[in-house]
């Protein structure tokens, strides 16, 4: 039922945003001369993008209790939105573009770790403390996305375009277990408590993820033909993805991925 309300909530989004689109595409094929009206019809492009992602959350400095990644799944994950250009003179040199979208943004990971932070599920009840053995986790997020970009362009056909983006979080995940290993209650000399013969314990930090995230995307788009045009960028989160005063884990973690897409311009 969880996950059916989720889906019902990402679909009634990406009605709204095809709302939108249809509603500047009205404002630009509308007759009125006024000035409020030119400035939504002349020197301005409107498009609709789709994109996927590879990426993940991960530390600026790669810490040391992090010994070896044993896998990496970068999944499927996905991207829409739609945009307006407002180029500032008829050269289309130079141009202000505004974004919204809707994306998902995940991974799945194993890693053996050494003395790493962490707060588990056992018997109930919340164990923290100093963990060595394997971690597997799995973060998957859902944002409505709105960038800012400044868009020079190069050719007639080739744009680059950079700025900064803000992030809604709409869905949170991050969670996990460890196994294999064992956990020191409390200070990395405290009572051990063992995870062997295939027992392992949960954790769940989906609530302290960072609701708002602010960012940086750069990136380039190709016109191919007609109206398509073909699109790749980076977006990277200066923002922490948990919440800055988590302490169940001793580093901050970042959203970085790639994203490559397609898109259709009006």
């Amino acid at each position: 039922m969880k996950q059916f309300y989720r889906k019902n909530r990402y679909n009634r989004i990406i009605l709204s945003i095809c709302i939108v689109m249809l509603g500047w595409v009205s404002n630009a094929n509308a007759s009125d001369t006024s000035a409020f009206r030119r400035f939504f019809t002349t020197n301005i492009d409107y498009g609709v993008d789709a994109h996927f992602s590879l990426g993940g959350s991960l530390p600026v400095n790669f810490p040391r209790e992090i010994r070896e990644i044993e896998s990496y799944n970068p999944g499927l994950q996905t991207g829409i939105g739609v945009h307006a250009t407002k180029w500032l003179s008829d050269t289309k040199d130079w141009g202000i573009r505004l974004q919204a979208g809707v994306e998902r943004k995940g991974m799945k990971t194993e890693a053996r770790v050494k003395n790493y932070l962490t707060e588990i599920i056992r018997d109930q009840s919340s164990v923290r403390g100093y963990y060595t053995g394997l971690v597997k986790t799995e973060v998957g997020n859902t944002f409505v996305v709105i960038p800012v970009s400044l868009v020079y362009g190069l050719s007639d056909r080739v744009n680059l375009y950079g700025g900064f983006r803000a992030s809604f979080v709409i869905d949170k995940g991050f969670k996990g277990y460890v196994s294999d290993g064992y956990l020191r209650q409390g200070t990395p000399v405290g009572t051990k408590i063992s995870f062997e013969d295939g027992s392992r314990a949960a954790y769940d930090f989906s609530s302290e993820v960072n609701p708002v995230q602010w960012g940086t995307q750069l990136g380039a788009e190709w016109a191919w033909r007609n109206n398509l045009k073909i699109f790749s960028h980076i977006d990277y989160t200066f923002t922490s993805l948990l919440d800055e005063d988590f302490s169940a884990i001793s580093f901050n973690m970042h959203n970085i991925y790639l994203n490559i897409g397609f898109g259709y311009n009006f």
